[in-house]
């Protein structure tokens, strides 16, 4: 039986579980009443992920000895890994009554507070553990850890050096003295955590991703982009949230530091990963390219997405005003009884910053808002100043509308926008006659082009261009004012306010 034991162990030990968990249901049928296989046979079952057998042969086990430690052990963890953690409290607690200094209850009661976010609570309980045996790893680097999220970062800084003194090779404890050094602003300090912990494992992305952050707070950009490079190649998965970010630096350095540096990384991206919309956008930005002639759908949808949740007050803080800017003109020209209240159309309504404005112009809420980012939509319904809003872009949508308005609005959203031909041209179809288009659009001061990526992603217009293009699509410039539409980099941005008129029917057909 002993060699048995001994083959299974051996089994366990090398990972081979199904051949372990055989031997101890062998062991297990011939000692029935041994609550040591019921619990091994458990053990083997969480090793395949087999939660629920687990649970049964650990029950079984307290079943035999209701003062099995082991098993109420087992319990706990298995529910706090469950998310269960009313039972897994419960038996971390019946385990304790049997041994006050089991210091693996104590453990798992500790790691519910945290995950409870009971900071204080979590930390008595880890320092019970550190109390029991002041050489655990486990708890120096967990009330490290703990004293990180408190914001004691002294204290915390003490116990994560005490976790590496004791585990030199912990690339997790070296992690945590960095995220804490960083925390304190000792960004040097927190590198060279950092850089310890690559040493110890070069494959991992977060140290990567640490590096790049910490080089960024000391403004290092060299370096930051080193490593956001290496790190946005080593994730296995590149969703659009890392391209977007990396985009995001791209441009910060751009606008602050190097235009060479970030134009280096720049053509590095698109040429990787040239066939994502967002790198294929934001390289071309940076590298200041002619070839695109719109913002990709993609593109649109991603950012504003994740942009959504704090729009607003970055809007407020960039001194935003193209809103109030297409309010104020526009009511200067609702006079005649045509226009004492209409049917207004908010292209690209985002948030609903322009809806707020607009929505004193529309009758009986007549208003309808359409945009490509489900996540700004959901934050503008909230607000209640909608007849509808519509999930679409807005080129589809105008070709495909089944209303004709009296106002159509465009609030900072052609600058999405390269050739604008395709856009005057449905709007222009979806506007009553004599109806009113206004939109914003930034000024092209950097070449004598129609339109031009500008580094931030954002397509610039001269104003001869409008006019041109606005004719082409039968409508007649009626305002024309410039204005600073909002700050980038503390740098006034101007543009235009642009009132458009569609022509009277007998004009229209005389034409």
């Amino acid at each position: 039986m002993e060699n048995l034991e001994h083959q299974a162990a051996v089994f366990f030990g090398e990972k081979e579980y199904d051949k372990a968990l055989e031997i101890y249901q062998l062991l297990f049928q011939g000692n029935p009443k041994n609550e040591g296989y019921a619990v091994s046979c458990g053990n083997c079952c969480d090793a395949k992920g087999d939660k629920e057998a687990a649970l049964n042969y650990y029950n079984e086990a307290l079943h035999l000895n209701r003062n099995s430690e082991a098993a109420l052990l087992n319990l706990s963890t298995i529910y706090y890994e469950l998310n269960d953690f009313d039972r897994s409290e419960e038996y971390a607690r019946k385990a304790l009554n049997l041994n006050k200094d089991n210091i693996t209850a104590w453990q798992n009661l500790a790691n519910l507070a945290f995950c409870k976010a009971d900071y204080n609570q979590a930390l008595d309980y880890y320092q019970k553990m550190y109390d029991i045996n002041p050489n655990s790893y486990l708890a120096m680097v967990n009330i490290a850890n703990t004293y990180y999220n408190l914001g004691k970062y002294v204290s915390a800084l003490e116990f994560a050096k005490k976790a590496i003194t004791r585990h030199p090779s912990s690339v997790a404890a070296h992690i945590l003295a960095g995220n804490i050094l960083n925390a304190m602003g000792k960004y040097e300090k927190s590198i060279d955590m950092y850089t310890a912990a690559l040493d110890l494992d070069n494959d991992n992305s977060e140290i990567l991703c640490s590096l790049s952050e910490a080089y960024h707070a000391s403004n290092d950009w060299e370096n930051c982009l080193l490593y956001t490079w290496k790190y946005l190649k080593s994730v296995p998965e590149k969703t659009n949230a890392l391209h977007l970010n990396f985009g995001y630096l791209l441009y910060e350095c751009f606008s602050e530091k190097s235009e060479e540096l970030a134009q280096k990384y720049a053509a590095k991206w698109l040429k990787l990963f040239s066939d994502n919309k967002i790198a294929e956008h934001m390289a071309n930005a940076i590298l200041k390219s002619n070839r695109l002639q719109g913002s990709d759908n993609e593109f649109i949808k991603e950012t504003f997405d994740a942009f959504a949740p704090d729009f607003e007050k970055t809007l407020a803080d960039l001194e935003y005003q193209a809103p109030k800017l297409v309010y104020d003109t526009l009511k200067k020209y609702l006079k005649t009884s045509l226009f004492t209240k209409c049917f207004i159309l908010d292209l690209g309504c985002g948030t609903g910053l322009c809806g707020e404005q607009l929505k004193n112009l529309a009758v009986n809420r007549k208003l309808i808002g359409v945009d490509l980012s489900e996540k700004m939509l959901e934050i503008a319904e909230k607000k209640g100043i909608y007849n509808k809003l519509v999930n679409d872009d807005l080129c589809h949508y105008l070709e495909n509308s089944e209303y004709f308005y009296q106002v159509i609005a465009a609030s900072d959203v052609l600058t999405y926008f390269g050739d604008l031909t395709k856009v005057f041209v449905r709007v222009s179809r979806c506007l009553l006659p004599e109806g009113l288009f206004a939109f914003t659009f930034s000024e092209n001061e950097e070449n004598n082009s129609d339109f031009f990526l500008m580094p931030s992603g954002r397509f610039v217009h001269s104003p001869s261009y409008i006019e041109r293009a606005l004719k082409s699509s039968g409508l007649q410039i009626i305002s024309s004012e410039r204005h600073v539409l909002r700050n980038e980099a503390e740098i006034p941005v101007y543009g235009y306010i642009i009132i458009a008129k569609k022509p009277e029917l007998a004009k229209q057909i005389n034409s």
